[in-house]
C-alpha cells in the first residue's frame, strides 16, 4: 500500500506525467466502452471526458455491468486526475508569483547595503552632536 502512494505522490509532483496518466485513463476508458457498449471511438472519447470532468449531460450512459463499472472507475480517475493537475498547476503559478528574480534579490541586497550604510552615518552623527562616539 505505501508503495502505491508513494508512487501516486511521484506522479502528482510531476505535471507533464500526471496529465499523461489522466490522458491515458481517458483513452483506456473510451477504448473499454466502446468495445462493450459499441459506441463509436469519437462518443466513446466524448462520455469518457464528460464523465471524467463529472459533468453528466446524460446524453450518453452505459446500460452493461461492465460498463458502468468503467464509469465509476473513470469517475475515480477524472476527480483525482483533475484534482492532482489543477493542484500542479496552482502551486507552479504561486511559486513563479512568489520567487524573486536574481535582478530583484541583487536589487533588494544593494538597497539593504545601503540602508545599512545610511544607518551607521545617522549613528556617528548622533554620536558627534551628543558627544557620545558610536559604532
Amino acid at each position: 500500500m505505501s508503495r502505491i502512494v508513494a508512487g501516486l505522490i511521484a506522479c502528482a509532483n510531476r505535471t507533464p506525467l500526471a496529465i499523461g496518466l489522466y490522458l491515458g485513463a481517458v483513452l483506456a476508458a473510451a477504448v473499454g466502452v466502446s468495445v462493450l457498449e459499441g459506441w463509436g471511438f469519437g462518443e466513446s472519447v466524448w462520455w469518457a471526458f464528460v464523465t471524467t470532468t463529472t459533468t453528466g449531460y446524460g446524453d450518453l450512459s452505459p446500460l452493461t455491468v461492465p460498463g458502468r463499472v468503467i464509469g465509476v472507475l473513470t469517475m475515480f480517475a477524472g476527480i483525482i486526475g483533475i484534482g492532482v493537475i489543477v493542484g500542479r498547476i496552482a502551486a507552479v503559478v504561486i511559486r513563479t508569483h512568489d520567487d524573486f528574480t536574481h535582478e530583484e534579490q541583487v536589487d533588494l541586497s544593494q538597497d539593504s547595503d545601503e540602508q545599512l550604510r545610511l544607518l551607521r552615518q545617522i549613528q556617528r552623527d548622533l554620536g558627534k552632536a551628543t558627544g557620545r562616539p558610536r559604532a
